[in-house]
């Protein structure tokens, strides 16, 4: 796997000009701040050659996501949404940008092509507040039936300060997390996040691990712990236990 620069990613960007022509976390509609886009270049299962996966990054310190929709409990404060990249009208990236396109280009003439100054992308919505949510319907390629089908794909739908339509519940005001303490040079992220855990409830963990710099630099651990496969194997070795108060406690060397 291959990281590209922010720069080498919004150069493959665009919010109209598509071609004619998935994401995986459990989230269906929230309410964040984008802090950046990254990308890495994969190549998974059938995939001949290796193509660009976008992460749009929600991870603001001190500003957790507020979720609307989830197709199960989401206790994060953090989001993480990715799909392979594509040029294509009928994709998962052409939906999103071009969603994207009707809320922050209102009133810039259709025909004026991607690339012009006047036509903003996607790197205008970094460290704005928005509302992501995933909309059914979209007719897009399916390979194994060789026929366009109905999918999901995301959409922002609301960028704040610029337009579109919020959700119409009654937003909360979170208390900023208690900063932690910089991690001893030389421990590895995965010692670092342990070390967080150490003492915590799993609610506690999860409102400062995603803040530490070390851990959020390494986007394994980051996944797992957002998929919940981080401590399971942790308790199964007796290296992490929770007691009766649903505190973890981490055995020492």
């Amino acid at each position: 796997m291959t990281d590209l620069t922010p720069e080498q990613v919004l150069a493959q960007l665009q919010t109209r000009g598509f071609e004619t022509g998935g994401f995986r976390s459990p989230l269906r509609h929230f309410r964040g701040t984008l802090t950046s886009i990254t990308g890495s270049m994969v190549q998974r299962g059938k995939m001949p050659n290796a193509k660009l996966e976008l992460s749009y990054n929600f991870d603001k310190p001190g500003l957790p996501i507020e979720v609307f929709a989830s197709t199960e409990p989401y206790p994060f404060p953090i989001a993480q949404i990715s799909m392979m990249h594509s040029t294509r009208d009928k994709s998962n990236t052409g939906v999103l940008g071009k969603s994207i396109d009707k809320i922050i280009n209102a009133g810039v003439d259709e025909n004026i092509p991607h690339g012009d100054p006047r036509v903003k992308n996607h790197d205008f919505l970094i460290d704005k507040v928005q509302e992501w949510k995933v909309t059914t319907g979209h007719m897009m390629w399916d390979n194994d039936k060789q026929e366009e089908t109905p999918r999901e794909a995301w959409e922002v739908v609301y960028v704040e300060g610029v337009g579109g339509t919020p959700h119409s519940g009654v937003a909360t005001t979170a208390e900023a997390p208690t900063p932690a303490p910089a991690p001893p040079t030389g421990v590895t992220p995965i010692q670092q996040a342990l070390n967080l855990l150490d003492g915590k409830t799993q609610q506690e963990w999860n409102n400062i691990v995603f803040q530490d710099l070390l851990v959020k630099g390494d986007a394994s651990l980051v996944n797992s712990i957002i998929s919940g496969t981080f401590i399971p194997p942790m308790e199964a070795s007796t290296m992490v236990t929770k007691d009766e108060n649903g505190v973890f406690h981490v055995k020492k060397d």
